[in-house]
């Protein structure tokens, strides 16, 4: 995969794309008066663009052709730690996002687009698979935080058992929060137009869904090129 006006991404990711997304987000504010318990929101979206030009919301597994276009985009609308990483087809990971919100849950956020601005990430030739992991709760996930710390300050020889404990504490998580209240997701729409000045954020802001979830929320698509 590649992107355009030269944003550079690693090689792994220049052969194929395969995203799973992991989102964190909470219950409604008529849910939370019932059950009291934390909540985080959060909107976000995964679109393509085909060459033809026509965006489309990526939203569960998926193949997707030569030269289609995708971005990211990640919006926290409650308190909480959001995180966004992506473990490439040769299993290198990168942290794309990671920040702690501290919005009330009336307070909207500011968008993130990734690639930002007019860049794409582009899908090339080629044949492997790349995870996006897209993790949001209302605590800071502290076992995962020191583990991204390790990497981050860990060398090339070091990275690759750190790597899969990320992983391995990821799918932790997942099943750990499997058994709370199914999570919401929905279409939102602003007025009916979309936010942001930049066309190529704009087309991705109308394909975005807000989810609520109690306390953590987990979504995987996989995306093979």
């Amino acid at each position: 995969m590649r992107t355009e006006t030269r944003f550079r991404i690693p090689t792994g990711l220049m052969t194929a794309a395969s995203f799973v997304l992991m989102l964190g987000a909470a219950q409604a504010p008529a849910r939370a008066a019932e059950t009291d318990k934390p909540e985080v929101r959060l909107r976000w979206a995964l679109g393509a663009i085909d060459p033809g030009g026509k965006p489309t919301a990526v939203q569960k597994d998926t193949q997707l052709g030569t030269g289609t276009k995708l971005k990211f985009l990640v919006e926290p609308m409650s308190a909480g730690s959001v995180y966004l990483m992506l473990l490439d087809s040769s299993d290198e990971l990168q942290v794309l996002y990671r920040k702690a919100s501290t919005l009330s849950a009336t307070a909207g956020g500011a968008p993130t687009y990734i690639p930002p601005g007019s860049q794409w990430f582009e899908l090339d030739e080629g044949a492997g698979m790349d995870t996006f992991f897209l993790l949001a709760s209302v605590e800071p996930l502290k076992d995962l935080e020191k583990l991204l710390d390790r990497h981050e300050a860990g060398d090339a020889a070091s990275k690759k058992s750190i790597t899969a404990a990320i992983v391995e504490e990821i799918r932790r998580l997942n099943k750990a929060y499997r058994d709370f209240a199914r999570p919401v997701e929905r279409p939102v729409m602003v007025g009916g137009q979309t936010r942001g000045t930049a066309t190529a954020s704009a087309s991705i802001d109308r394909l975005a869904v807000e989810v609520e979830a109690e306390q953590f929320y987990g979504k995987t698509i996989t995306i093979d090129h």
